[in-house]
């Protein structure tokens, strides 16, 4: 590489050592961020032509050649060679080739810093809305499952150990109100980041450009950030933006497992559709759940570049650094996990077939209806924690017995305590036990559905956020 390409190197009297320039080398690998760095060079084009650094002819000529720049890259015609040390080096070797000493004129009241870190909040910014609209189509595919499923009696869990019975529905929208969330944090994190670092050139800001409200307005923004020193050192957003991207794989790996379980022979709730699922290269007779596995070990991933990015950050003195580069490194690691795995976790939710009545046969298992037992003596009166005790001596007896709760007469509930009445055999029933837990976020059927409805509202205005496109 020859000084003349790099974007500095006047005070040194050697140029630089291959071996530095492999490890400080990046143009290659950012070549994702061309759009954005054009998007700034135009925008920062209309402020030197403000400041009077650019006449009119020239802003217009280095926009056109810029939008041509754009295209080529887009089309895979033009990419960086490995004399360029970076994105912006690569764009500004081009545009001097082709427009001259008017190319080069760009360069003035701006940094390699601000545009760093302007490139990075103008490329997620567009993947945040691109992410969600891949979450939105498998909040979908939750939903409609939910809603076919409202009414399906299934096993409910704590410890993983049978608790009482609810909905497949209503257990599926645990999942998808967790991953709703992830949703909306896309959308806080998005408020949160939307100010320009233009402007803010090294650190101290720039005594050229000194209308960065504008150029801000140019790019979508909210506004200029509100301090220079801040705009180039703070990579929160990043590490905020990894958070959610962590928190979101994490959801994801929930109902992953959850899935893993429901599809095995042991528990035989799921079956998965044939495009979505793979099998063994010696046992013929089986069918994984390899899109759900392989999530799992994604949000490993994720956690491991959210992790590295709050390490790189952790102790680092203001402004600048070089370590801040590792920003874009976790970043597209977080962006092309998710662009992988959702739309493959939406189309194995979207196809998979629950078989209600396996999950019936199981929801009573484990005398997962002695609550019913107990709150029936609690309406009666009885402290509850008497009732607790009375319903515990209860199952005890049927374990003994080797009988279920509702096979017991009315004689064997009367010599365990007289107040278990006949009348308690009707609230034995998992129809019974699921359509009392008629309150507001209960597992009834009604109230699921309702649930679904609300969600299914919450959606369609995320859905339109994720189409809205800023400038």
């Amino acid at each position: 590489m020859s000084q003349a390409t790099l974007l500095w190197g006047g005070r040194f009297r050697k140029p630089p050592d291959p071996r530095m320039m492999r490890l400080s080398s990046a143009a290659g690998a950012h070549i994702r961020l061309a759009a954005q760095d054009i998007a700034g060079g135009k925008a920062h084009a209309a402020e030197l032509a403000r400041a009077g650094l650019l006449t009119a002819a020239e802003s217009q000529a280095i926009t056109a050649a810029l939008d041509a720049i754009a295209q080529e890259v887009a089309a895979g015609t033009l990419a960086p060679g490995p004399g360029d040390e970076d994105i912006h080096t690569f764009v500004e070797r081009v545009l001097v080739a082709r427009i001259g000493a008017t190319g080069a004129k760009l360069r003035a009241g701006r940094s390699r810093n601000d545009q760093a870190a302007n490139n990075l909040k103008l490329y997620l910014r567009e993947e945040a809305r691109a992410l969600g609209g891949l979450l939105a189509t498998l909040l979908a595919a939750i939903a409609d499952q939910s809603q076919a499923h409202a009414g399906s009696v299934c096993p409910g869990f704590t410890h993983l150990q049978s608790a009482q019975p609810v909905t497949f529905g209503h257990w599926l929208m645990a999942h998808g109100q967790a991953l709703a969330r992830d949703a909306s944090r896309l959308q806080d994190w998005e408020k949160r980041t939307n100010l320009s670092p233009l402007g803010a050139a090294a650190l101290a800001g720039s005594a050229i450009a000194l209308r960065p409200e504008l150029s801000a307005a140019a790019m979508g923004y909210d506004g200029p950030c509100e301090n220079s020193v801040d705009a180039v050192g703070a990579r929160d957003h990043v590490a905020e933006f990894l958070f959610v991207a962590a928190m979101l794989a994490t959801n994801l790996s929930r109902l992953a497992e959850e899935v893993t379980l429901w599809t095995s022979r042991q528990f035989g709730w799921v079956v998965l559709d044939d495009a979505f699922a793979t099998g063994s290269s010696i046992m013929p007779q089986k069918k994984n759940p390899d899109i759900a596995e392989l999530s799992r070990g994604r949000a490993a991933r994720l956690i491991g570049d959210l992790v590295a990015m709050l390490g790189a950050l952790k102790g680092l003195p203001l402004a600048y650094n070089r370590d801040l580069a590792e920003d874009k490194r976790a970043a597209f690691d977080a962006v092309d996990v998710l662009s992988e795995v959702l739309p493959a976790f939406a189309g194995l939710v979207e196809t998979m077939a629950a078989k209600p009545e396996v999950m019936r046969a199981q929801a009573g298992a484990g005398f997962a209806l002695a609550t019913e037992v107990a709150d029936y003596l609690a309406r009666k009166g009885v402290p509850f924690a008497e009732a607790h005790e009375i319903t515990g001596a209860l199952v005890r007896h049927c374990e003994e017995a080797g009988r279920e709760l509702e096979d017991l007469d009315p004689a064997a509930l009367a010599a365990i305590d007289p107040r278990l009445d006949a009348d308690v055999r009707a609230v034995l029933t998992l129809d019974a036990a699921v359509a009392a837990r008629c309150g507001h976020g209960g597992t009834a059927p009604e109230r699921v559905r309702e649930q679904v409805a609300r969600f299914r509202h919450r959606l369609a205005e995320f859905e339109a956020w994720t189409k809205e496109r800023r400038a």
